[in-house]
């Protein structure tokens, strides 16, 4: 289920990494070591419930990244679902432990079918609301909000930094907004910072990072010590952690959104100074099914004759069909088939 909080300011909070569900047919074939689920984000969510002061939108997904990462290219081979950096339904955790039983990985036909299900619609999701932010701002900021374990074997030896700025090498935002962000935990007693480094950012800002025409995306990954009272099962939050890291996070966010030039950034004078309506939130759960074809973000966005609230279509991923597994062998011709995971 895709969860969407429609804010009014230019700052999307975007957490793909964050849901924890795992479908029935799925999650009997994990081992052990899969069903710990080690790799999410784990109460990430509660870091950035400040969103509602800042009017941000919240995008974020129930559903756990063992069964897909919505910050990967939709089209990585399966192939590569052995390597965790690249893979798009994993078969290892990022320290290269097994998830499945033995025999149990995802074959090409479920992997598809769990693009569509879960990939597709999250970044239909997101586009959708970048273009109804560009229809109010001339700017658009998306942040790709993540968190990893501080000591993962071959991945940060060293230990991973308090915070991770990723940009793509510079490429999906305006220089001034990287160096705004990174100067915001920098000046903060006991924030270790790297820019670029950890990470150069998901297929969120990679794809969707634009600054020539409005859109700047940044990841910022965050090391789970700075919220988390153990980085290990049940994963319990530090009150007083978190209750720190949130004024840090609220502080460098609204400095963001001050960036943006908000007064005066409408591209039709219906922005923050026109006349809006009472509520300015809102708040639905989507599970988009439609399969059209992706388009790519437009500063120029049309508008849609649907911009009120959106369809909610309840799908439980828990109660998804079941395949057997000689159906998932190889890819079949012809159309795929939704609402379908293989045993």
């Amino acid at each position: 289920m895709i969860l969407v909080e429609e804010g009014q300011s230019p700052l999307i909070l975007c957490l793909p990494h964050s849901g924890t569900e795992i479908p029935n047919a799925v999650e009997k074939r994990l081992n052990a070591t899969g069903r710990l689920q080690a790799d999410l984000a784990w109460r990430l969510e509660r870091v950035f419930d400040f969103h509602e002061d800042l009017d941000a939108t919240v995008l974020r997904s129930s559903i756990s990244r063992y069964v897909i990462d919505l910050d990967r290219d939709p089209e990585t081979p399966v192939s590569d679902a052995g390597d965790p950096a690249k893979a798009l339904c994993p078969v290892t955790t990022l320290d290269g432990k097994r998830i499945y039983q033995e025999g149990e990985e995802p074959g090409p036909t479920e992997v598809e079918q769990r693009s569509l299900l879960f990939h597709a619609p999250f970044h239909k999701a997101l586009r959708r609301q970048i273009d109804r932010l560009l229809r109010s701002h001339r700017k658009v900021i998306i942040v790709d909000c993540q968190s990893m374990r501080s000591h993962i074997k071959g991945v940060t030896d060293k230990g991973l930094p308090l915070v991770s700025v990723g940009t793509n090498g510079g490429t999906s935002c305006d220089p001034d907004l990287r160096n705004l962000l990174v100067g915001s935990f920098k000046g903060e007693q006991g924030y270790s910072v790297s820019v670029d480094e950890q990470t150069l950012g998901g297929y969120i800002t990679k794809n969707f990072g634009r600054p020539d025409r409005g859109i700047h995306t940044v990841t910022l990954l965050l090391a789970q010590r700075s919220y988390l009272r153990h980085e290990s099962p049940p994963f319990e939050p530090d009150k007083t952690r978190i209750t720190r890291l949130r004024s840090v996070l609220t502080e460098s966010m609204s400095r963001l959104v001050d960036w943006t030039g908000v007064t005066g950034t409408s591209t039709d004078g219906s922005g923050p100074g026109a006349d809006a309506p009472s509520e300015s939130r809102q708040t639905s759960a989507v599970n988009d099914m439609d399969g059209g074809e992706d388009e790519p973000p437009s500063a120029q966005a049309a508008p849609r004759s649907d911009a009120g609230t959106e369809e909610i279509i309840p799908v439980d991923p828990m109660t998804l069909t079941q395949v057997g597994r000689s159906q998932t062998a190889k890819v079949e011709d012809g159309p795929i088939t939704p609402l379908l995971v293989a045993e």
